[in-house]
């Protein structure tokens, strides 16, 4: 006699060849162990399996590891017996919407403006970052507490410190600005091409993906 063991999880026949059926020791006769059936389960098709119910097999969905997507761009993947993709499911992932990518990329072009100031301070430890408002305001005023205790313990005279807080203060202006401006006009042309009504949206994804730092 051929019997079939059940999943204890999913209900479905662990080996749907099944096996023969183990012999009672004692009685010398094909016995059916708890968890198996000698029903056989049906032929099932694609995307299909059986099911034991207890008392029968039945056919469901079995759509386990399909993956799909939905017009928002939401992925999902059906790991359930019994479960079916929706019907506006997507079996390729849906292209990117345009705000959606525009605003990644705004995040991208903070995030490099970020690290490339980052760049020109990492010389300086932040507590020294800290006083260069105060350095400069104390440069230009011609002199002040701070900038003397720093030239002292420099060996400087507080005028060649004076001339080199006011030119490393220039300089940083300069760096930081170049950021700035650069960080505003990738910005302004993520706007322009995302409000550009000449484009559609496949030339839109096109040109804001090629903005980059």
């Amino acid at each position: 006699m051929r019997i079939w063991d059940i999943h204890p999880t999913d209900r479905t026949a662990i080996d749907p060849a099944g096996r023969e059926a183990p012999r009672d020791p004692m009685r010398q006769q094909p016995r059916i162990p708890a968890g198996a059936t000698s029903i056989a389960p049906p032929e099932t098709g694609e995307h299909q399996a059986a099911r034991w119910t207890g008392e029968a097999w039945v056919v469901v969905p079995d759509w386990r590891g399909h993956v799909y997507w939905l017009a928002d761009g939401s992925r999902h993947e059906i790991t359930e017996l019994g479960k079916e993709p929706p019907a506006d499911a997507l079996d390729v992932e849906p292209p990117e919407k345009v705000d959606t990518l525009a605003a990644r990329k705004r995040v991208d072009i903070d995030a490099a403006s970020v690290a490339a100031l980052d760049q020109v301070r990492s010389d300086y430890p932040d507590y020294e970052q800290l006083s260069w408002e105060r350095q400069e305001r104390e440069a230009r005023d011609g002199a002040g507490p701070l900038i003397q205790a720093i030239a002292d313990a420099r060996g400087l005279s507080l005028e060649e410190l004076i001339e080199r807080i006011i030119a490393k203060a220039d300089a940083y202006q300069q760096a930081a600005g170049i950021v700035i401006g650069r960080r505003q006009a990738l910005r302004d042309q993520i706007d322009a091409t995302e409000a550009d009504e000449d484009l559609d949206d496949d030339a839109k994804r096109a040109a804001i993906a090629a903005i980059t730092w």
